[in-house]
């Protein structure tokens, strides 16, 4: 529905935000915590204080409007400067593209600003220089944050062996049949994808937290339908269980206990009526592909040999390796062995503790680098770019950067047998928020 400019042209700062909605009708639309109080509707754009007023409006052509303080939409540029021969020229991005911006005080509590282009008035804004907004949640760096880490897969072990700082693939600790997660949407349990012991400064529940399992929805195959999708009431129940749905897939994050992530194996549910997930009934290769899943030591030395003698040496490592392997077994005999994570300190990253986020402008207040910008490439930053997964630190999303703390873990495919279309997924671990791109 078209805003209308009659009762948008009376706004001025000062004016509550409950007129504010009364003039724009169905249009009004909330700002997010991004914003930072920010508005734009068509031509009309102001922003809104952290007490609920406007403490500034813009407007620009064609909005149709009666002159304001004696400046109206389309004035010759000669004529404002008669009007106001003392009017401030400002810096501003815009002059790139052909335009003027101007400003004057009309007295301690309003601010006249003017854009030109072409020689002719084409914005009409004031504002209360007095004003104070909100300001979206991570701007600055945050002091308390300052180590980032890499995470790197190893050979799969039987979990006998406890890998000490965690796994992915396997099955979780401390979570029994009870707590096991089950989809909302196939009423099938969900898979748990990896368990990872976090340092200190990421263990953002409290200290008694030390680690998070991650489970994920069916995402390589499609499911039958199912007769039960009730999903019981754990999710109710568990404080420190996070649900997540991002791209119609479920996820849900456990934070653990020492206790807990030290507790035996859990076991997924046998659910009445639903479905047996492809994870439980096929191997790790026929579930995931071959080019889904991670490789060993010995693979990706065989896959670089390629010397004369490279087919002795293949046929040697593949006697080495178990008869049938990881990749190879029944998916319940697979649940019984997990990918061991290594740890590893970042060493020289400029962005620890600095929430990620695009665009210069919103790094004014952080120092965000992001890797693919022209300082990020000047400092070399896409090195940090080789890993499995990541806590903090420079973030490589596939598209837009998401507005995530710096408190984060980012993942690739194989750090626990996701399929995000060949890209990476990010989780805020202050914010409790996944998400994913390709």
């Amino acid at each position: 529905m078209p805003i209308d400019n009659a009762r948008l042209a009376p706004m001025q700062p000062g004016v509550s935000v409950e007129e504010l909605k009364a003039a724009l009708g169905t249009n009004w639309k909330e700002p997010s915590l991004q914003a930072e109080g920010h508005l734009h509707i068509e031509e009309f754009g102001t922003r809104i204080t952290a007490d609920g007023r406007l403490g500034e409006v813009h407007f620009r052509a064609p909005f149709e409007l009666p002159p304001i303080h004696g400046v109206r939409m389309g004035m010759p540029a000669e004529e404002l400067y008669r009007l106001y021969p003392s009017v401030e020229r400002i810096s501003d991005e815009r002059e790139k593209y052909g335009w003027t911006m101007l400003k004057t005080d009309l007295s301690e509590t309003l601010t006249l600003g003017v854009g030109i282009r072409e020689d002719v008035v084409r914005i009409i804004s004031l504002t209360d220089p007095r004003a104070v907004y909100p300001e979206r949640p991570y701007k600055y760096t945050d002091p308390t944050l300052t180590e980032a880490y890499d995470l790197t897969m190893i050979d799969p072990v039987d979990l006998a062996r406890r890998p000490d700082s965690g796994w992915c693939y396997g099955r979780p600790p401390g979570i029994d049949a009870g707590r096991w997660p089950v989809s909302t949407t196939n009423g099938m349990p969900l898979r748990h994808a990896f368990t990872v012991k976090l340092p200190p400064q990421y263990r953002t529940l409290g200290d008694e937290y030390v680690a998070i399992s991650l489970f994920v929805d069916e995402q390589w195959e499609t499911p039958p339908a199912s007769r039960n999708v009730d999903t019981g009431g754990a999710r109710r129940v568990d404080p420190r269980r996070f649900d997540m749905e991002f791209m119609d897939n479920d996820y849900v994050l456990f934070w653990l206990t020492e206790e807990e992530f030290a507790a035996p194996l859990g076991a997924p549910p046998a659910i009445e009526g639903a479905p047996v997930p492809g994870w439980l009934s096929k191997s790790p290769l026929d579930y995931f592909g071959e080019f889904n899943l991670p490789r060993t030591a010995a693979e990706q030395q065989a896959k670089s040999v390629f010397s004369p003698g490279g087919l002795a040496v293949k046929e040697l490592l593949a006697a080495a390796r178990p008869a049938r392997g990881w990749k190879n077994l029944p998916g319940t005999e697979a649940l019984d062995y997990g990918w061991p994570i290594e740890i590893t300190l970042r060493e020289g990253d400029p962005n620890v503790g600095k929430p990620a986020r695009e665009f210069r402008h919103e790094n004014e207040f952080s120092g965000y680098i992001a890797a693919y910008s022209e300082e990020g490439q000047a400092l070399g930053l896409e090195r940090f770019q080789d890993w499995h997964a990541h806590l903090g630190g420079t973030m490589f999303p596939m598209q837009g950067y998401p507005d995530f703390s710096p408190f984060y873990i980012e993942i690739s495919e194989i750090f626990g047998g996701f399929n995000f279309g060949d890209g990476v997924a990010q989780i805020d671990l202050k914010e409790m928020k996944l998400e994913w791109a390709c």
